[in-house]
């Protein structure tokens, strides 16, 4: 194949997945007049991009970001729901038990894989002793592959993969499980497969090995394109993003999730223009960064941001809510001066406490204010027999009324015996 020769271009392209709970909705979900109340969901909006000869492209982001959704429709696993995507060549995908069959043996698994991709039978025999020696399966080979373990499925797809003449290899975490020796050595079986100038794709959660492998990466991001561009730059970004994801509460995580999982599934094809503007702005990666930051702070604040009728509305409530608390706290503040002295010692000023207690007196028509202010400090009297309150009032020369707000006296009656605060007047 020639190399820098395109051999992928996505345009636009979509996939949409029915989200039908019953057997009657799946059914509606064919007809789409009849089907319009089924539920759906956007696994890809609107991606495009193109792919060369002798490319390795790392595809990365968190799960559920439409990564094998989109690999899936380059190997032609499934097709677009909308838009175009354009294969130059044939493929091969390397998935932990993609196109296995349970029931069958390693070696007739081989057999039936090669077949798919296109090779004779005389061409499978000649290579089948190498791709069981690749796989590193032994006397497994001739099991069940129901009984193998993960890393024992992926040594199988990998080997048949290496000895196979697709131009465009797909490797979709294969390389996640297995021990170190074979992953290294995959790894570098990989690199020769970028010599003869195929088209490689590679998805992993290691960025070790993403670094090791990708030249360029496609960053997905619940089934847009976030970023695209050379690893040295998309890497730091996305490794940035996953530290703030990680730091995220389980309330702050749910809510990053569904937000962006709700725009997936009230996705319209008519939301591709608006998209694609989007995605013209988003090429400088500069920009990318920005809205980055911007992004995570909405979602950490909780909050969008709110037109100014908005604002001023909320400033008003505030300001009346203040206004409200400040009187409460007026009417409450005398009782607080009785219960906790020592407290409104330091927390108010004897000017503050002149207010707590005004007294009025008349004079003829002049209205005359006499302000009565009293310490924190407070005097304790013993009721005597057959005293009033009217008596201890002219006894200590203080108000009745002062009297009964320092003790909490709803009525004028004492009885003998009964201990009463009398708070000094100055």
């Amino acid at each position: 194949m020639t190399e820098g020769k395109i051999t992928v271009a996505a345009n636009h392209v979509t996939k949409r997945f029915d989200l039908a709970e019953r057997q009657s909705d799946k059914i509606k979900a064919v007809f789409k007049f009849w089907g319009k109340g089924v539920p759906n969901f956007w696994a890809v909006k609107g991606v495009s991009f193109e792919a060369r000869a002798g490319e390795t492209i790392g595809i990365i982001g968190t799960n559920g970001s439409g990564k094998s959704t989109l690999l899936e429709m380059v190997a032609g696993l499934t097709q677009p729901t909308s838009g175009h995507m354009t294969i130059n060549g044939s493929t091969s995908i390397i998935a932990i038990g993609a196109g296995m069959r349970g029931k069958l043996t390693g070696r007739a698994n081989i057999r039936l894989k090669a077949l798919m991709q296109g090779m004779t039978d005389k061409e499978i025999d000649a290579k089948m002793d190498d791709i069981i020696e690749f796989s590193e399966l032994g006397d497994f080979i001739d099991q069940p592959v129901k009984s193998y373990s993960s890393g024992m499925k992926s040594k199988l797809g990998f080997a048949i993969s290496v000895y196979s003449d697709a131009d465009i290899v797909i490797i979709d975490e294969a390389l996640s499980v297995g021990d170190p020796t074979f992953t290294q050595k995959s790894m570098e079986r990989t690199k020769h497969f970028k010599e003869e100038g195929k088209t490689i794709f590679f998805v992993s959660h290691s960025a070790a090995q993403m670094r090791q492998m990708a030249d360029r990466v496609i960053w997905m991001h619940y089934g847009d394109i976030r970023m695209d561009g050379p690893i040295d730059k998309v890497m730091p970004e996305y490794e940035r993003f996953l530290k703030k994801f990680n730091h995220f509460s389980e309330n702050e995580r749910l809510a990053y999730q569904k937000r962006y999982k709700d725009a997936q599934k009230t996705f319209t094809l008519s939301n591709l223009e608006q998209l694609e503007h989007n995605r013209q702005i988003l090429l400088d990666p500069t920009t990318v960064i920005e809205n980055e930051k911007e992004d995570e702070k909405s979602f950490i604040e909780g909050n969008e941001k709110m037109g100014w009728f908005t604002r001023v509305f909320l400033l008003i409530i505030m300001l009346l809510t203040v206004g409200l608390m400040n009187k409460q706290l007026l009417n409450m503040s005398w009782k607080n001066v009785a219960e906790h002295p020592t407290h409104l010692i330091t927390n108010f000023a004897p000017s503050k406490l002149a207010e707590l207690d005004n007294k009025t007196e008349h004079t003829g028509t002049t209205k005359v204010k006499k302000v009565l202010v009293y310490t924190v400090t407070q005097n304790m009297y013993t009721v005597g027999k057959n005293e009033t309150l009217i008596d201890i009032s002219k006894k200590s020369n203080i108000s009745i009324e002062a009297i009964m707000r320092v003790n909490h006296l709803k009525e004028q009656v004492v009885k003998p015996g009964q201990v009463l605060k009398l708070p000094v007047e100055r």
